[in-house]
């Protein structure tokens, strides 16, 4: 005979009911046995320290107090120093022999950068510079001679670099705002 489908999960749901009944029975039958790994006979105690030393080191540090030398230990930064207890100053030995001549000062444009500009289409950039004496005023492009011995070399947003073709030493002229009038 065939079985319906009712009857075959009845026959499942049986199953499942014996086969956790078993399980629990067995689970609860070994858990109450008194021969487990909790009973008086294998104890052993633990390797406790000795505390007494831990302890008198502690009083100890309780008891100190602290001492200032000076510093603010929540300032981040050098102790100041007092120059009366630092220690002089020897002064170096005398150099002998030949001098180092003292390195040529940097040169100065006679000039006034007081603005820039740029020709439309990608053009260089120029800059305007007005004679300190006289009231002409110079454009002048990156790579030109200026007053017949200063090339300019950069011409930034906000200085100008030149070069002194005579002596080979390079300097700079920052942008001068017009006076107020």
């Amino acid at each position: 005979m065939a079985r319906t489908r009712q009857q075959k999960e009845l026959i499942g749901l049986a199953a499942l009911v014996v086969i956790g009944a078993s399980i629990w029975y067995f689970h609860l039958e070994r858990s109450a046995t008194p021969n487990s790994g909790s009973s008086a006979g294998s104890y052993t105690p633990i390797n406790a320290q000795d505390y007494g030393r831990i302890f008198i080191g502690l009083t100890k540090a309780q008891g100190t107090e602290y001492k200032s030398a000076g510093r603010n230990i929540f300032v981040m930064g050098a102790m100041p120093v007092d120059v009366a207890k630092q220690a002089p100053i020897k002064k170096p030995f005398p150099s002998y022999g030949p001098q180092l001549p003292a390195p040529p000062p940097a040169p100065v444009l006679p000039a006034v950068f007081f603005g820039y500009g740029m020709l439309p289409v990608g053009g260089a950039r120029q800059a305007f510079l007005k004679e300190e004496q006289g009231d002409g005023v110079l454009i002048v492009s990156e790579g030109d001679l200026v007053l017949s011995h200063f090339r300019i070399l950069h011409i930034g947003n906000d200085r100008i670099d030149f070069e002194d073709t005579n002596t080979g030493l390079k300097g700079s002229k920052n942008l001068e705002a017009p006076p107020s009038a």
